[in-house]
């Protein structure tokens, strides 16, 4: 037998939009598939095992060279398809060049493992073209014949079954309505009892997908505001709940799951940081959050894995919570894929540090209008910082390329206020590099198509 090898792909896009129930229309998909281009750099961390990576067109060759230096590791090869649709594993199963050099780069081996942001119908597709080719397919998630319960897991209303059938699980109370009549009036009945109360789709992007709404006159009004905005509520049913505020000094807390076969193999508590609805970073490993809250989340999170283990779930999951100021954790959503916390609980299975924490910003602004070229703009900088023994890690780059650019970065400390502190300065720093003075431009460099 020869090595095993993973062919990690990152599904983002794929994923983001595979519910046929939800109309995004073409402004928003094509909003989902460019951030997804962001996310997806984030699969060269995800694997430490010999690998291919299917990358979508246009990640940056010298910031893929600089993240395996920094990982003391040999940059595994890169497979970017055509992009046609932006969605990176359905291109890969049209694109017949891109699918032989995969073909050849995965000679000799007689296993592979797919590893995926999550269960999508282009992950069977493409499972079922490696087995063609004479080699033993593994998933690192969801086996087809259990596609439904990643569909059900993903959706908030399985919070609903999960808070029936698991003690220590609640949700914040609410109604589910089915129509613009039950809304309007779900939400009119709520405000009379909740200072502020959010309608929320069972599914959502980045923070899309929810509105709160507070006790005034404006209440209603923005709601259809909202609507208008936002396809993922013109899509039944909907839940209308009380608002659960986070408990300050917490942050938003949450845990990642690894299931396989056997059960609960992994659990990782993490806090996120939230400016309004977005994410914006988080903070990885048991450090993340008090040590009491830790357990309690670890405990929860273990039952609410078993629960999922025992219904076909299979892979990583997240699971997020609201801790409310009466001290109760309420489940708000599951997330039955990678989350984009992996990339540092990578690190800290690397490191073996698991004391340790992680903080990974997904959204460094830059203030400045772009493109931004990072081995123009954001590398020198970084080089610096490497020179004085900061341990920053640029986990993805490609939206430095938005007309307000981003970067993500990642760091390491012993607790959460370190981690955070190390990508704060390094932010500042870049800022004050690419806000003043002539960048000399040069063209953003690629990495190589497939063909």
């Amino acid at each position: 037998m020869t090595e095993p090898i993973d062919v990690v792909v990152p599904n983002v896009a794929e994923f983001n939009t595979r519910n046929p129930a939800v109309s995004l229309g073409p402004a928003v998909t094509d909003v989902v598939t460019r951030l997804a281009g962001h996310l997806g750099d984030y699969a060269a961390y995800w694997s430490s095992r010999r690998r291919v990576l299917v990358l979508p067109a246009g990640y940056d060759r010298h910031w893929y060279a600089d993240v395996h230096r920094l990982l003391d590791e040999p940059a595994p090869p890169v497979v970017s398809p055509t992009p046609v649709s932006g969605m990176v594993a359905r291109d890969l199963l049209a694109d017949g060049a891109a699918l032989a050099r995969l073909r050849s780069l995965l000679t000799g081996h007689d296993e592979a493992r797919l590893v995926t942001w999550g269960a999508t119908a282009e992950v069977y597709l493409l499972a079922a073209t490696l087995r063609g080719w004479g080699l033993t397919v593994r998933l690192d998630g969801v086996p087809e014949r259990d596609y439904w319960v990643s569909r059900y897991l993903d959706s908030k209303l399985s919070c609903l079954d999960l808070a029936r059938e698991v003690s220590e699980v609640r949700v914040p109370p609410g109604l589910l309505v089915v129509d613009n009549t039950e809304l309007r009036g779900a939400v009119e009945h709520l405000l009379t009892r909740h200072e502020r109360v959010i309608v929320r789709s069972p599914y959502g992007v980045g923070g899309d997908g929810s509105v709160v709404l507070q006790h005034d006159a404006r209440g209603v009004g923005a709601l259809w505001s909202a609507v208008e905005r936002d396809p993922f509520l013109r899509t039944f049913p909907l839940l209308v709940q009380q608002f659960v505020a986070h408990r300050p000094g917490v942050g938003c807390p949450a845990v990642d799951l690894r299931i396989d076969d056997d059960g609960v193999r992994e659990i990782v508590p993490t806090a996120m940081a939230v400016d309004v609805s977005r994410v914006r970073g988080v903070h990885v490993g048991t450090a993340s959050v008090p040590a009491a809250e830790a357990d309690r989340m670890t405990r929860i999170g273990r039952d609410l894995g078993a629960a999922a283990h025992a219904r076909g779930f299979r892979g990583w999951m997240c699971v997020d919570f609201v801790l409310a100021d009466d001290g109760t954790y309420y489940v708000t959503e599951i997330n039955a894929r990678r989350s984009g916390a992996m990339a540092a609980i990578a690190m800290l299975r690397r490191w073996g540090a698991t004391d340790q924490v992680v903080f990974s910003h997904d959204a460094v602004t830059l203030g400045t209008r772009g493109p931004l070229s990072y081995l123009d703009d954001v590398r020198p900088v970084l080089t610096r910082l490497w020179a004085a023994g900061v341990r920053i890690h640029p986990t993805s780059v490609r939206g430095l390329g938005f007309r307000q650019p981003v970067l993500s970065l990642m760091a390491p400390g012993t607790d959460a206020a370190q981690a955070r502190q190390v990508v704060e300065d390094a932010a500042r720093e870049l800022t004050a590099a690419v806000g003043g003075g002539e960048r000399v431009r040069r063209p953003v460099a690629a990495g190589p198509s497939a063909g």
